[in-house]
């Protein structure tokens, strides 16, 4: 008889649609790789109040590696190779010490592997190596796509479009926030200001819970709590109420936040072949 019950329940429940909502798969991890390190030897960039003037600080630039069930993904794809070769730019001081190609062959991955390359914004520390992924489906936001075309706009705001090597049919726009895979694990959650179209990434992982990436909402832990705005932003305004809503999503979710230029926060997490799941 109970078996009866439970064959008429799955039944009606199939019927009623609520069995047709995505799967949650069990195998949602995070891995961080190295992809480069910056020194400021003029700190004030970062803050269009007049903060940090005769400070100096050393960032790291980092990308993710998502596996969600059979699906990998990329979030930011940091420095280009040629900054192998150590890149100074006015006070900047730039280098990168591995590709991500040599880093995802430490956990059995190639090239081709990699199914979606999702960029946090344009920025060159953001988009460097993205065309060594040529098959994988480059993902951004329809605002941030705009901003290529405006050659003067992207040459003020350290943005270079040749970098991602766009290719219509490996191109998919999104628009406000997004559900990569439609089972809410990993979702694109849009915050302007920064640049147009720049957005943090919010991961729900199995065993640590949600997880945010902060893409460059803040560029380190006291850029966050000053709620500082880089000079070099797009829009003032928009960047403080993207950092309020940002702010909010934490709160609400009670997610760790990684902000991905911070060294502590990253230290913090497991060193390749390791992840956070």
């Amino acid at each position: 008889m109970k078996t009866i019950y439970a064959f008429m329940l799955a039944s009606m429940l199939a019927f009623s649609g609520a069995s047709q909502a995505a799967p949650t798969p069990t195998d949602v991890r995070l891995y961080r790789l190295d992809c480069g390190t910056m020194h400021f030897g003029d700190l004030s960039m970062m803050s269009d109040s007049g903060e940090y003037k005769g400070q100096t600080y050393d960032i790291v630039i980092s990308c993710y590696v998502i596996k969600h069930g059979d699906d990998w993904m990329l979030w930011d794809t940091g420095f280009a190779k040629s900054f192998q070769q150590g890149v100074k730019s006015g006070s900047l001081e730039m280098k990168l010490s591995t590709t991500i190609v040599d880093q995802l062959r430490t956990i059995g991955l190639k090239s081709d592997d990699i199914r979606y390359v999702a960029v946090s914004h344009s920025h060159f520390d953001h988009t460097g190596q993205t065309k060594d992924f040529p098959n994988a489906t480059l993902m951004m936001q329809k605002l941030e796509f705009a901003v290529l075309s405006d050659k003067k706009a992207a040459s003020e705001h350290f943005i270079e479009p040749e970098l991602l090597g766009i290719r219509p049919d490996h191109l998919k726009l999104i628009d406000d926030d997004y559900d990569f895979f439609g089972d809410g694990t990993v979702k694109a959650i849009l915050l302007p200001g920064h640049t147009p179209g720049h957005m943090a990434l919010q991961l729900t992982l199995p065993h640590t819970g949600p997880v945010i990436l902060s893409g460059d909402q803040w560029h380190f832990t006291e850029n966050r709590a000053r709620n500082q705005v880089p000079t070099f932003n797009f829009d003032h305004d928009s960047t403080l109420k993207s950092s309020a809503r940002l702010e909010e999503i934490v709160s609400k979710t009670g997610a760790r936040l990684i902000i991905q230029h911070e060294p502590a926060d990253n230290a913090k997490l497991p060193v390749l072949p390791g992840y956070l799941n």
